[in-house]
């Protein structure tokens, strides 16, 4: 039976204590054990105003085979909050046939861009239209930019699993932004920044992501060679072999691209093999870095209900909007919360 989409609560539309029977696309699931031996099911919900955490606590065995990520299941649940973190504790759920669905309530699931690809397409091929001299460098950025393949995924896919522009076209988003700002620290930097090699670098540092990341029934999930090798690597043989496509591509201007390639996380504990060693390459990480950690605090401005986010691990912090801000918030002390952290579930491992 088909579903209707007036029954359609978005995420972004959740409060706390508040019955939750709707339909979810399941991002991930988890199947852990509590402290006390007891399983439960961890998952990740999703539709295209947000995610939102999971958790089936009893009936395990029946639900750990009912459906898997990728898959839109009906729940039956009601939210709770912790630390500024609404959370579903679900009593039912059950996998619904994609077929059954229609076009209007699959355009639910999908969280995009929500700037237009094609003008920012656009927007990326004038940037390196105005501001590329160097011939070889054209040359090498024109083999994607030509690439069907390439601007296909460019145009489509997120630029990472959760962390950051993880939405269909945030890949060219993320891009985009950092070409920008590249533009600016280069002309802001000269003479001492090579433009040509920071754009370069700005272009095509995630090329391994087109590799690394799957699609796999509307959930991004890491491919094989991402798990075994990474984007880094994946992007500096991508880059490497079309570089071998060009005649006469000068070797000192190959090892200095495939420099920012490899060493754009930064530091070794980051996952980069080599720390940034020139100029471009430390401003093109300090601009990744900048990017990647801008778009979360925006993703919290527009979803977020409360003063405080939840706490994010990946940045070490809780999240403040000063737009919801107050000085009654400032009195709660929940600037506070920072050092006495613990998690709403004995269980949890997430």
């Amino acid at each position: 039976m088909e579903q209707n989409v007036s029954e359609k609560i978005l995420v972004s539309g959740i409060r706390e204590n508040q019955k939750v029977d709707s339909l979810f696309l399941v991002k991930s699931k988890t199947i852990a054990t509590g402290k006390t031996g007891k399983p439960y099911i961890f998952l990740r919900l999703s539709d295209k105003s947000g995610e939102i955490k999971g958790y089936i606590w009893d009936n395990v065995e029946k639900y750990s085979g009912g459906f898997k990520a990728g898959d839109i299941i009906k729940i039956k649940s009601r939210s709770s909050a912790f630390q500024n973190e609404i959370q579903l504790g679900i009593t039912e759920a059950e996998r619904i046939d994609k077929g059954s669905l229609s076009e209007n309530i699959l355009s639910f699931f999908l969280k995009s861009t929500k700037y237009d690809t094609n003008k920012m397409f656009g927007e990326l091929l004038k940037i390196i239209d105005v501001n590329v001299k160097n011939e070889y460098i054209l040359s090498l950025i024109k083999k994607f930019t030509d690439d069907p393949s390439f601007v296909k995924k460019l145009r489509t896919m997120p630029a990472a699993k959760s962390i950051h522009h993880s939405y269909v076209g945030g890949l060219l988003e993320h891009t985009l932004s950092m070409l920008k700002i590249a533009v600016f620290l280069a002309d802001n930097y000269a003479p001492y920044v090579n433009k040509d090699i920071l754009i370069a670098g700005a272009l095509l540092h995630d090329a391994g992501k087109m590799e690394e990341l799957s699609n796999k029934n509307d959930a991004t999930e890491y491919s094989d060679e991402g798990r075994l090798i990474g984007h880094i690597v994946l992007g500096a043989a991508a880059v490497d072999r079309k570089i071998s496509e060009i005649k006469g591509f000068p070797e000192e201007l190959r090892l200095l691209i495939l420099h920012l390639i490899i060493s754009h996380h930064g530091e070794l504990e980051f996952g980069s093999p080599k720390r940034p060693k020139t100029i471009e390459a430390l401003l093109l990480h300090f601009i990744d870095n900048m990017d990647a950690k801008a778009n979360i605090f925006m993703d919290v401005y527009e979803s977020q209900q409360t003063p405080w986010s939840q706490y994010y691990k990946q940045l070490d912090r809780y999240i403040l909007n000063p737009a919801l801000f107050s000085l009654k918030d400032r009195d709660e002390k929940e600037d506070g919360k920072d050092d006495n952290r613990q998690e709403v579930y004995s269980g949890e491992l997430f």
